[in-house]
């Protein structure tokens, strides 16, 4: 099932953006941080027919909140989080209780070099534990590109029976950029077979959208949607 991440329109009105991606003919919205709050936004969304799912420190009335404290708790109820940076105060005791099956409830999302979850080391050590995991595309194409995670870790990955969501936008393979999707986006093709047959696992679309035409927007869902 396809979601449109908030952040397609990062920095735009909550309601504002929603209202945008809507009109693309989506299934769901997943609440992302970053956007302005809208008066009385949760209560015209609540209102609206498609599905609603929330991501790390979205906040109805913030840019964002905190998600981890510094006794490793998570903040937030969102269906799907980061985890810690590596450097961050909460980060072995994070690992500790990660290992004794604190965060079973959640879904947590691979990231790249300076997060947990960023490396083939970490990767592996995530499914060895049994965590719930996001597979962001375009954070495994920045590692392989940076060397940081192996072929043979992401074919592991590809097979991993724990994934909860799949998240994907394109990247030059150097940061996070958010780009738009053509047919040959890393990732694609996988999260396409990986969900063939199974309409509940949610399929996150997160490339910036700001400077689209309408018609490039539909072009966007369609490449998720074929």
């Amino acid at each position: 099932m396809l979601f449109l991440a908030l952040s397609c329109l990062q920095g735009r009105e909550m309601q504002s953006a929603a209202k945008d991606l809507m009109d693309l003919g989506i299934d769901g919205l997943q609440l992302t941080p970053g956007n302005a709050p809208s008066n009385n936004f949760q209560q015209w969304l609540s209102q609206q027919p498609l599905k609603i799912r929330t991501h790390h420190g979205f906040s109805w009335d913030r840019l964002r909140q905190k998600v981890w404290d510094t006794n490793g708790n998570c903040l937030v109820s969102s269906n799907s989080v980061h985890p810690p940076k590596i450097e961050d105060e909460v980060s072995q005791i994070w690992r500790r209780k990660a290992e004794q099956g604190a965060y079973q409830n959640l879904v947590l999302e691979t990231m790249y070099a300076g997060y947990y979850l960023g490396s083939s080391d970490d990767i592996l050590w995530a499914m060895a534990v049994g965590l719930n995991l996001a597979v962001d595309v375009s954070h495994i194409y920045i590692q392989l590109c940076q060397g940081s995670l192996d072929r043979s870790t992401w074919q592991k990955l590809q097979n991993y029976p724990n994934i909860g969501e799949f998240h994907i936008s394109a990247n030059n393979g150097k940061g996070d950029i958010h780009q738009p999707i053509d047919p040959q986006t890393f990732g694609l093709d996988w999260i396409r077979d990986r969900t063939n047959g199974n309409q509940d696992l949610p399929v996150i679309l997160e490339c910036y959208m700001h400077h689209l035409s309408f018609i490039e927007r539909q072009a966007q869902v369609k490449l998720v949607c074929i």
